[in-house]
């Protein structure tokens, strides 16, 4: 059985609702991005910078675990396509592996050993790599100690609560969790728009 289409009028309505509600959170994080973002331009490669485009995007309309796991992907393509440009066509990284199998621990590594990054740099983008993009992309089932949940690691239940804590806007999940989706958010979308533009100009 068909759908029925609804109205356009229905559906501006229903934008023009959904824009009302939203409209203040996403002032917010605009102040906060333009905050702390280098207004400088900069050299980057295209799909890198696409990338960092889209992760701004999804900060500014509130997509949080998207903007996480799209900060981590605007650093590994700006190392990897920079050391793409480097090796040629089958590369080699220091480690051995071809650079289009290196993963993003690799090119950290590998951008700390050329000193195109810092060593506080390197940690931040490792922090950023295991504490905070890993537990979204790579899930794990929750653990059992003496028969209770372990809410603190990184399983689906904890990266849930996370998010339900942005939703419900229910600060209490807090003392569970440590830090919300937004938190997080917040902070990789800081990091890349004040680290990201600086690490580009360097390869260039």
């Amino acid at each position: 059985m068909a759908r029925k289409k609804l109205p356009i009028s229905k559906v501006r309505q229903l934008i023009h609702e959904s824009d009302e509600r939203s409209c203040r959170g996403r002032s917010e994080r605009l102040r906060f991005l333009l905050s702390k973002e280098d207004p400088n331009p900069f050299p980057t490669p295209a799909l890198a910078y696409e990338y960092y485009e889209e992760t701004r995007l999804c900060w500014y309309v509130g997509a949080f675990v998207a903007t996480i796991v799209m900060a981590q992907l605007s650093f590994e393509e700006l190392f990897r396509a920079n050391y793409r440009a480097a090796t040629g066509v089958d590369g080699k990284l220091n480690c051995g592996k071809k650079v289009n199998q290196a993963s993003f621990s690799d090119l950290i590594k590998q951008a700390k050993n050329d000193k195109w990054i810092s060593e506080n740099e390197a940690t931040s983008l490792h922090s950023l790599r295991k504490n905070v993009r890993n537990p979204y992309v790579h899930v794990k089932d929750a653990e059992l100690r003496s028969g209770k949940q372990n809410l603190k690691s990184a399983n689906f239940i904890s990266q849930y609560l996370k998010i339900r804590a942005v939703q419900l806007k229910a600060p209490f999940l807090l003392e569970i969790i440590e830090k919300d989706t937004e938190q997080e958010a917040r902070e990789s979308v800081q990091l890349l728009v004040t680290l990201f533009p600086e690490i580009s100009r360097r390869s260039w």
